[in-house]
C-alpha cells in the first residue's frame, strides 16, 4: 500500500494526467524556460533541453551545448535533467541524465502502524542516447533510446522506452515550426511485483510562432497519453530587451491538479524569465500548486 501511494504521488506532482502508468517521473518536465512557459515546448526548436521535449527539434542547433535543469518539489522530492547536444555535419547527436529523488519515507508494518523507526527511500533514472537529422531545408526528424531504472525501498524495476519526432518549418512562413512526436513507447522488463505496469506512452503535436524579429514566441501543444487525459498547453516568451526573456504559460493538466488541491486559476500558471551572456545562459521558472506549495526550476546551460 505504501508504494502504492508513493507511485500515485509521484504522477500527481508531475503533473502528468491521472493514468495508471509506471515511470511517472519520465512525465516531469524538464527546463526552466518549457515550463514557464506552460509546458509548450514540442514545436519550440533551438533548445537543447528539446533532448526532453522533441529530439526532432535537436536537429536545428548550430552548436555543441550543454544544459542541467534542478528541480525543487515539496516534501523534499528533488528532479534533474542533464543533457549534451554536439552537432556532426548533417546530423545531431545528444545525450542526457534524467533523474528523480522521492524522498524519505517512514516505514510501517502491520506490527507498527505509526511507525517501526526506520525510514526508506525512492530513486529513479533514465539514461539516453539521442539521434537527429535535417531531411530537407524544412523537415527534420529524431529519436532518443532510453534505459530507465526505479527503486522504492528494496523494490526495483527497470525498462526501455523511444522517442520518435519531427518538426516541419517551412521556409515560406517564416518563424513557423509545427512538429509531433511520440514519448515513451516501450516495454517495462523487470516490475516491482510480479506484473509489468505500462508506459507513460504519450503522442504529442505543438505548433509556434517567432514574432517581431524573434523577440516574442507563442507556442501551443496538444497532448494525448495512452494511460491518461488529454492535455493542452499554450504559451508565450518575450524579450523586452536582449539580455532578458519574461514567459508564462497555462496548462489543462497543471489546471485539473490545482483544482485537485483547492487551487485557482493562477495555480494552473507557470512563470519565469531568463538571461544569457557570451555561451552562458541561465533560466528560472516558479509553478504554483495551491495547498501542494510551489515548485522551482533552475537551468543552466552552455555553449562548448
Amino acid at each position: 500500500m505504501k508504494l502504492t501511494c508513493t507511485l500515485v504521488l509521484f504522477a500527481f506532482l508531475a503533473a502528468s494526467a491521472g493514468g495508471t502508468a509506471g515511470f511517472a517521473f519520465l512525465q516531469i518536465p524538464a527546463g526552466a524556460r518549457a515550463v514557464a512557459m506552460g509546458g509548450a515546448f514540442t514545436a519550440v526548436p533551438g533548445d537543447p533541453i528539446s533532448l526532453y521535449w522533441n529530439p526532432a527539434a535537436s536537429a536545428d542547433l548550430k552548436e555543441s551545448e550543454l544544459t542541467t535543469t534542478y528541480t525543487s518539489y515539496m516534501m523534499d522530492m528533488q528532479a534533474g535533467f542533464a543533457g549534451w547536444v554536439n552537432p556532426r555535419e548533417n546530423t545531431v547527436i545528444g545525450v542526457s541524465l534524467n533523474y528523480f529523488y522521492g524522498g524519505s519515507f517512514d516505514r510501517t508494518t502491520m506490527e507498527d502502524p505509526l511507525g517501526t523507526g526506520e525510514q526508506f527511500s525512492s530513486n529513479s533514472m533514465a539514461l539516453a542516447g539521442t539521434w537527429a537529422k535535417p531531411l530537407s531545408g524544412s523537415i527534420s526528424i529524431g529519436a532518443t533510446g532510453r534505459f530507465i531504472y526505479s527503486q522504492i525501498d528494496s523494490y526495483n524495476a527497470n525498462g526501455f522506452s523511444v522517442d520518435i519526432g519531427g518538426m516541419y518549418t517551412p521556409s515560406a512562413l517564416p518563424g513557423f515550426a509545427g512538429a509531433v512526436v511520440v514519448r515513451n513507447a516501450g516495454v517495462q522488463t523487470k516490475a516491482f511485483y510480479s506484473e509489468n505496469d505500462p508506459m507513460p506512452t504519450e503522442i504529442a503535436a505543438g505548433v509556434s510562432q517567432a514574432l517581431l524579429n524573434d523577440n516574442l514566441l507563442v507556442a501551443a501543444d496538444a497532448t494525448l497519453p495512452l494511460e491518461g487525459d488529454f492535455d493542452f498547453a499554450a504559451g508565450i516568451e518575450y524579450r523586452p530587451v536582449e539580455m532578458l526573456a519574461l514567459r508564462t504559460g497555462w496548462s489543462l493538466s497543471a489546471k485539473d491538479t490545482a483544482d485537485n488541491a483547492g487551487g485557482g486559476f493562477i495555480d494552473a500558471m507557470g512563470f519565469g524569465m531568463g538571461t544569457s551572456y557570451n555561451q552562458f545562459s541561465l533560466d528560472y521558472a516558479w509553478k504554483p500548486c495551491a495547498d501542494l506549495g510551489n515548485t522551482h526550476r533552475i537551468s543552466l546551460g552552455m555553449n562548448i
